[in-house]
């Protein structure tokens, strides 16, 4: 498989795989809709898959991070990422879907100010049509450890295996102009392009210092710099509606309910 043969990344958000307010806790619900997802894929498309750390990770890294000594942290947050990544392969394999798991500081790392990466476990996978899954993790650095989001994951891992489409599942269907868990009347912002993504971003901005929506904004802020650099649509939805994410992967975007995020050409 050379550089140029395409994937499509998926990322299962930790808002969508388990429950943010219980710490160390995972939805079943979403583990089951995940795998009819990519069964529904994986004949026709290489899949790689990336799980955030939802309560397990941010339990961790909020609890430790400058209480403890380096070395705990690392240790800690390495065994909490794995340890929820092994739930989540561990279901899919169970549902029959072929998966493995890669951990992701053993294939990224810090060196120098910059970031080395070694595609090959990832492609070795693909190349036998099993799915591989990374997830953001605590990763090595010459100044110790960085904690690498699964965005920024994904961006590494894109410069040396291109993309075809990014999809990010959530729980809700895509972005709100306000918070559709708690405002009266949220509108689904259904297309973020170089029209309309600074306008966007700021409204986002505001709501992450009034409320808790400030996850949000950092997703489309990470969705705008990806579909800028590797000129593809970065598409935001709901993984809990299984036909709608089937249909994206399958049949385009075209009168599908998410966001996307087009920057080609911006």
């Amino acid at each position: 498989m050379s550089s140029e043969a395409q994937a499509v990344y998926i990322k299962a958000g930790g808002s969508f795989l388990t429950f943010k307010d219980k710490p160390f806790s995972i939805n079943f619900h979403a583990l089951e809709a995940l795998s009819k997802i990519l069964k529904s894929v994986l004949e026709r498309k290489r899949v790689i898959l990336a799980n955030g750390g939802g309560s397990f990770a941010h339990t961790i890294v909020t609890k430790l991070m400058g209480r403890v000594n380096t070395r705990t942290m690392v240790v800690e947050c390495q065994r909490t990422t794995r340890w929820l990544n092994k739930l989540i392969v561990d279901y899919l394999v169970d549902e029959g879907v072929e998966a493995v798991s890669i951990q992701t500081s053993t294939i990224i790392g810090g060196k120098e100010g910059k970031y080395y990466v070694n595609l090959e476990p990832v492609i070795s996978a693909l190349r036998l049509g099993i799915t591989p899954v990374v997830y953001g993790e605590c990763i090595f650095t010459e100044e110790g450890f960085e904690v690498l989001s699964t965005e920024k994951v994904f961006k590494l891992m894109a410069q040396h295996l291109k993309p075809e489409i990014f999809v990010f599942l959530m729980d809700v269907d895509g972005v709100f102009t306000c918070n559709p868990r708690a405002c009266g009347k949220p509108t689904l912002i259904e297309k973020i392009d170089s029209n309309n993504y600074s306008s966007v971003i700021e409204m986002l901005k505001s709501f992450e210092r009034t409320d808790a929506t400030g996850g949000v904004y950092g997703k489309v802020i990470s969705a705008v710099e990806l579909s800028r650099e590797f000129q593809v649509p970065v598409v935001l939805t709901s993984g809990f509606d299984v036909d709608n994410v089937s249909k994206i992967l399958n049949k385009g975007l075209t009168s599908v309910k998410a966001t996307v995020v087009d920057l080609r050409g911006g």
